[in-house]
């Protein structure tokens, strides 16, 4: 199990994961928010900031945060076969077609692109129980294996994770609304107190309870399909 000790290039590595820069997708992908900004739900930044902080509350924290936990878990114990019972849950956790794809979509390149930043993350042999197992390679279960093989301790791997969530959703919103860039960045550095105490109510959950309730913003993730003009792909 990871320790609490991270120094060098293991924290930097680590950082790197973290970065909104790295090319596995994230851009493309507004996870439903397109369609409320297009139906004036989400009209300005305060609107902005409820919808983020419901999304960490009742999606990301409870159901993708339990799922890096239960992944470290597993890993642990060297059990592959659960690794890929909790890639299977957040599959079917995301329950709008293109949310679903999105995550998957991204899993995968993460895998890709590990293979050649993170040798020592043993990809190949997560890619051999994904396939074995019949799961799909969810983006939180990929970014958990990686951080562990890292080193990175499970809660930071968890707040890593609802990191890079949490700037897609600002990163989208930039290209959505009339939002600037410092704007953006300050939403952020509000939203990291929410991630950390979000993560405190729920982190001795045993991760088998991951869960999500979202049905207003899964209906709206779903009728983003039908959108008469898109900038993202879900």
């Amino acid at each position: 199990m990871p320790t609490n000790n991270m120094s060098g290039s293991s924290l930097l590595s680590y950082v790197q994961l973290l970065d909104s820069a790295l090319p596995i997708g994230g851009f493309s992908h507004s996870f439903g928010l397109e369609t409320f900004i297009q139906h004036n739900k989400v009209r300005n930044i305060q609107e902005l900031e409820l919808y983020i902080v419901s999304q960490i509350h009742a999606n990301l924290v409870r159901l993708e945060g339990l799922a890096v936990k239960g992944v470290y878990l597993a890993m642990a114990e060297e059990d592959l076969w659960r690794v890929c019972l909790f890639d299977k849950i957040v599959h079917v956790g995301r329950t709008p077609r293109e949310s679903r794809e999105g995550l998957q979509k991204m899993g995968k390149r993460l895998i890709k692109l590990g293979h050649t930043l993170y040798p020592e993350a043993e990809l190949l042999k997560l890619e051999q129980g994904l396939s074995l197992h019949g799961a799909y390679g969810t983006l939180p279960i990929v970014h958990a294996w990686i951080s562990y093989k890292l080193g990175v301790p499970q809660d930071e791997a968890v707040k890593g994770y609802l990191y890079t969530s949490l700037t897609t959703m600002v990163n989208s919103a930039l290209r959505l609304m009339s939002l600037g860039q410092t704007e953006g960045q300050l939403l952020i550095r509000r939203m990291l107190t929410c991630i950390d105490q979000q993560w405190t109510l729920v982190r001795e959950l045993p991760a088998e309870q991951l869960h999500a309730f979202t049905p207003a913003h899964d209906i709206r993730a779903m009728q983003h399909e039908t959108l008469y003009s898109r900038l993202f792909m879900s």
